[in-house]
C-alpha cells in the first residue's frame, strides 16, 4: 500500500498534466461500486412501515438508495466510502482531486433524488396525504443522507491529499464503516439468513487491521503525527459501541419514532454491547450467529 503512495508533499506538480476526465470517472465509479450492495436483488425499495398502501416486499418500487430506519447506516457507510476510495484510488493515479469529489457528488445526488422521489410517493408527501410520522421520518433520513454525502465530500479530499497525514486518518476512521460495508454487502446475498457466524468472526478484527495499516502508513515522524495515531485509535475503541447504539435505537420498530426514546434506547446499549476494541462484540456488521437483535447489518428485514 505504502508503495503506491507518493512521499510527502503539499502538492503533487504532476496532477496537473492528468486529463480531467480521468478524475471524473474515479469518482462516478467509486461512488457507484459501493452502491452496490442496495442493488443486489434488485434494487427494490425495503419494506416501509408507514407506506400508504400494503406493499409486498416483490412489489416495492425500484430504489437507487435503502431508505429505511432499518438501512440507515448501511446507506450512511455506503454513501462515506464511496468519497473515501475515490480519494485514495486518485491519490495513486496522482490526478486532480475536485473532479473526483464532483464525480462522487454526481452519483449520491442521483442517487438521493431518485430513492427520495419514490419515498415520498409512498409515503404520501408528494400528493400532501402524509402525516406528521410520515414527514418527521423522511426529514430524519433525508438529515441522514444529506450528512453522508457531506462526509464524503470530506473524504474524498482528505484521502486524496499528497502529504500522508490527512489520507492516513481517513482511512483509520473508515475502519469501522468498512467493516458495516463488508458485512451488509454480504448478507445483502441472503437477507433472510444474513452472513453465517464465521463471517462476523473474521470482520470483527478487520478495523484492527485496517487502523493498524493505516498508522504504520503514517509513522511517527515528525510529532504531529501522533494526532493521527491518537484520532485512529479513539475511533477504533469508540466507533463501534457507537454503530451499535445507532442500529440498536434506529431498529427498535416499537419505539415508532418516539425520539426520547429512541435516544436513551441507544444510550443504554454500549455498556452492554461490548462495544470498545475491534474485537468486542459491538458494531455495525460485527455480531454474528444470529444474536444481533435489530442490528442491521447481519439480519436485513424486508429487503
Amino acid at each position: 500500500m505504502t508503495a503506491a503512495m507518493h512521499p510527502d508533499a503539499d502538492a503533487d506538480p504532476s496532477a496537473a498534466s492528468r486529463p480531467v476526465w480521468i478524475s471524473l470517472i474515479v469518482g462516478l465509479a467509486a461512488s457507484a461500486v459501493m452502491l452496490f450492495p442496495s442493488w443486489v436483488g434488485g434494487g427494490r425499495l425495503p419494506l416501509q412501515n408507514r407506506w400508504h398502501e400494503r406493499t409486498p416486499a416483490e412489489a416495492m418500487p425500484f430504489s437507487l438508495l435503502p431508505l429505511s430506519q432499518y438501512y440507515a447506516l448501511s446507506t450512511f457507510v455506503m454513501l462515506l466510502l464511496g468519497g473515501v476510495v475515490a480519494g485514495l484510488v486518485v491519490r495513486m493515479l496522482r490526478a486532480r482531486a475536485w473532479p473526483t469529489a464532483l464525480g462522487v457528488l454526481l452519483v449520491h445526488v442521483i442517487a438521493t433524488a431518485q430513492s427520495f422521489a419514490v419515498l415520498a410517493g409512498g409515503l404520501g408527501i408528494s400528493d400532501g396525504s402524509a402525516g406528521s410520522r410520515e414527514i418527521l421520518y423522511f426529514g430524519g433520513m433525508l438529515g441522514g443522507v444529506l450528512a453522508g454525502m457531506l462526509l464524503a465530500q470530506l473524504g474524498c479530499l482528505m484521502a486524496s491529499r499528497p502529504a500522508v497525514p490527512l489520507p492516513a486518518l481517513a482511512v483509520a476512521l473508515s475502519a469501522v464503516p468498512v467493516r458495516s460495508w463488508i458485512g451488509f454487502a454480504v448478507a445483502s446475498f441472503d437477507p433472510i439468513n444474513g452472513y453465517p457466524p464465521e463471517v462476523g468472526t473474521v470482520l470483527r478484527w478487520v478495523p484492527a487491521v485496517i487502523v493498524a495499516v493505516a498508522l504504520i502508513w503514517c509513522v511517527v515522524r515528525p510529532l504531529s503525527r501522533l494526532f493521527v495515531w491518537a484520532a485512529g485509535l479513539f475511533s477504533l475503541w469508540m466507533l463501534p459501541a457507537v454503530f451499535t447504539a445507532l442500529s440498536y435505537a434506529l431498529g427498535m420498530r416499537v419505539l415508532d419514532g418516539d425520539l426520547r426514546e429512541m435516544a436513551q434506547a441507544g444510550a443504554g446499549v454500549p455498556d452492554g454491547a461490548g462495544g470498545g476494541g475491534a474485537a468486542g462484540g459491538g458494531g455495525a456488521g460485527g455480531c454474528a450467529g444470529g444474536d444481533c437483535g435489530a442490528l442491521e447489518d447481519h439480519c436485513l428485514p424486508g429487503r
